[in-house]
């Protein structure tokens, strides 16, 4: 967890009187700010506030460590006050699904860098949820309805998919006809939807059908191979699957029904004391991204 960002809070706490203001000016959830104040007072191996259910106050040793941490707050304006011409360098860390960054991110790195070409990028590609402070990363792209408590999430724009199936698969197998049909049939699903899927009809009436899954994983182009390879019915974003049912290598089933659109959003900690770069970057991938996912499919 960062110590500088566990300062912050904890001057910000001295300065507001309880947790409950402090999370308010912060923009914070006051379930990350009581986090940062027990990072703090372990790193520091002492009590640094009395707590009652109304308001803290600093003990003996936090009186002496506000001193400190103040300090420490005014030397880190002074350095960013010298680094500010500095402003569009540095190291964006960010995380995304592999089929998002090759279907998209890579590219919209690639130009975000000709912008600014002294950014550097470290890049974590895996679909799990990451705890970007533990983590120390600063942004991730997730297909999201939800976020864990303390983080904000900016949606991008919206994932459709696409029920298909490999043709060898289909002409091997009973007819499918409907969704009904899917307990009776191989299917490859993600961790996140391998119980059953959640289709609309033409009246966009919802309905679950319950799944046979023969091959599940929590990455899509390991899904998407599989498909490719015979091995079931795969609900799969139509970005990654538009060119092979045009050049027939994949068959679209189900036509009259839709699957539920995804959003895709970006998530980050806070709004609060992110460098100029990174909120640059997470402009240029609201407007930007959508298209660059659009051309290269």
């Amino acid at each position: 967890m960062d110590t500088l960002k566990a300062i912050q809070v904890f001057v910000c706490i001295a300065h507001q009187g309880n947790l409950s203001k402090a999370a308010e000016h912060l923009d914070y959830s006051k379930a990350m700010v009581s986090r940062y104040l027990d990072h703090l007072e372990q790193t520091f191996s002492t009590r640094l506030f009395q707590r009652n259910t109304r308001k803290v106050s600093l003990t003996p040793a936090g009186e002496k460590a506000l001193v400190y941490c103040e300090n420490i707050l005014q030397q880190q304006q002074l350095l960013e006050g010298l680094a500010a011409p500095e402003q569009h360098s540095g190291t964006i860390r960010f995380t995304c699904g592999l089929f998002l960054f090759q279907l998209g991110v890579n590219e919209c790195i690639k130009q975000f860098k000709k912008r600014y070409p002294q950014i550097h990028f470290d890049v974590y590609l895996t679909e799990n949820t990451v705890d970007l402070m533990d983590a120390h990363v600063d942004l991730a792209l997730r297909i999201t309805q939800k976020v864990a408590d303390g983080l904000i999430a900016r949606p991008v724009c919206e994932i459709e998919s696409t029920f298909c199936a490999h043709p060898h698969y289909l002409q091997d197998h009973t007819p499918l006809l409907h969704p009904s049909q899917l307990i009776q049939h191989e299917c490859i699903a993600h961790h996140t939807h391998n119980q059953y899927w959640t289709l609309f009809d033409t009246d966009q009436q919802p309905q679950n059908y319950p799944l046979n899954v023969t091959f599940k994983s929590n990455d899509v182009i390991a899904l998407y191979q599989m498909c490719l390879k015979a091995q079931g019915i795969a609900m799969l974003p139509t970005l990654l699957v538009r060119k092979d049912i045009a050049q027939q290598r994949l068959q679209q089933v189900f036509t009259d029904f839709s699957a539920p659109d995804l959003t895709l959003s970006l998530v980050y900690a806070s709004r609060q004391h992110l460098p100029k770069i990174t909120q640059e970057f997470i402009a240029f991938v609201i407007e930007n991204l959508k298209f660059y996912l659009n051309q290269q499919n």
